[in-house]
């Protein structure tokens, strides 16, 4: 670890060996109150991926087995088999591997590992249904008009071209940035072929874990609880906010496949569906230790949070509503200049962070067509589309009544 002064240790947390400031090659010990033994690993990400969030934190639970969950981003297996040997394991000690939701920076690890060791691949039953699918091939499917003007968004950007450099993008200080990291391609054949061994659904257990689907940030999304522990993926994160999923409609091939109760996809899809699975766990109990996938340690410091971190969430969202009504209501009604607005405190210089914040401001905008607080008009002339106020706030109450001790503002 670089810097001189010693990070302060939470209660509960023993460090087996410390790595870098963002917690890379970290690997800690972690008290589960008289329950199994649990450890977490800092499992760095491989050239070429984004650092931005750290490493994917890796947690290996010793009940009835060894259970790990996340093993991290393809390429990184060397990273997570080096932290095993820290706690005296190796591949082959892993009897299942659970992943929390199909993103490729968690479930991107699975073939290496269970090559390495034959353990068994446990995930959320959604991941199978849509692991043939890149969310390229999502975004294609879904003709939304304003999936439509996302792309139209995008084809301007890349059109104009601020800082491209060879098709990938260049995080502070120059370094390459792929959003799959390297290899997507590798990645998105992987995820395709791997056989799962157990589709789990919600409420399941397993010795002394439990499966909660927390579906939203991403359909498949699950929270595991151990006890006062709950690991939470990236659903609940510290420092900063899960990027919630716009709302998609299933392709005909894809939703034949789903059973009967995942078959209205805004139950697994959007912020609303993220916003009632974040007032889930804050319904789970009161003292529970979130455990995430990312920013467990960051800038030399634990960044331990509860579950009151999901309602600080949920505050966050409603606010960012408000901005976004404020920005509509000050002229920004065409979806680019409203982004603009809500994101006005970073720049949105290059397509990647522009796109993922258009995202954003997307599935925003869909809750408020969802409570009748905005409609989503056709501009004559160019097919695009404009943001238009209706005149109520419906959405404060209905984001207001998910937090505890809200008060309407009516």
């Amino acid at each position: 670890m670089t810097g001189t002064t010693a990070p302060f240790i939470p209660p509960g947390i023993t460090v087996r060996r410390m790595g870098a400031d963002n917690g890379d090659g970290l690997v800690v010990d972690i008290d589960s109150n008289g329950g199994p033994a649990v450890h977490g690993i800092g499992v760095e990400p491989p050239e070429g991926a984004s650092r931005s969030n750290g490493p994917t934190w890796g947690y290996v639970i010793e009940d009835d087995g060894v259970t790990l969950i996340d093993p991290g981003h393809l390429g990184s297996f060397g990273f997570l088999s080096d932290g095993l040997k820290t706690l005296g394991m190796a591949p082959a000690d892993v009897d299942r591997v659970v992943v929390t939701h199909g993103h490729w920076d968690h479930d991107g690890g699975v073939a290496e590992l269970v090559d390495a060791s034959g353990a068994e691949f446990w995930v959320h039953e959604l991941w199978q249904a849509y692991a043939p699918y890149s969310y390229g091939a999502l975004l294609r499917a879904d003709d939304s008009p304003l999936r439509a003007e996302m792309s139209r968004i995008g084809e301007r950007h890349r059109e104009s071209g601020p800082r491209k450099y060879g098709g990938a993008e260049r995080e502070r200080g120059g370094r390459e940035r792929t959003p799959g990291g390297s290899g997507r391609d590798s990645y998105d054949s992987m995820r395709s072929g791997l056989k799962v061994d157990r589709g789990l659904v919600d409420g399941d257990r397993h010795g002394s874990i439990e499966y909660l689907h927390t579906p939203g940030h991403w359909p498949d999304e699950m929270t595991i609880r151990l006890g006062d522990l709950i690991f939470t993926g990236d659903h609940v994160l510290p420092e900063i906010t899960p990027h919630p999923s716009m709302l998609y409609s299933h392709p005909a091939d894809l939703a034949k496949t789903l059973p009967s109760r995942y078959q209205d996809p805004r139950d697994v899809w959007g912020l609303p569906a993220y916003l009632r699975s974040l007032r889930r766990v804050v319904e789970l109990g009161t003292g529970l230790r979130v455990l995430p996938a990312h920013r467990l340690f960051n800038r030399g410091e634990f960044r331990m949070t509860d579950e009151l971190r999901a309602a600080e969430t949920i505050s966050f969202h409603l606010d960012r509503c408000d901005v976004l009504v404020t920005a509509i209501e000050s002229g920004d009604t065409d979806l680019e200049s409203a982004t603009r607005e809500v994101f006005s405190y970073r720049p949105l210089t290059d397509s990647y962070h522009l796109m993922s914040a258009v995202s954003e401001v997307i599935s925003h905008v869909e809750l408020l067509e969802e409570t009748g607080d905005v409609r989503v008009t056709a501009v004559e002339g160019d097919g695009a589309v404009g943001l238009e106020l209706t005149g109520s706030r419906n959405y404060q109450d209905v984001i207001g009544r998910l937090i505890p001790g809200f008060e309407s503002p009516g």
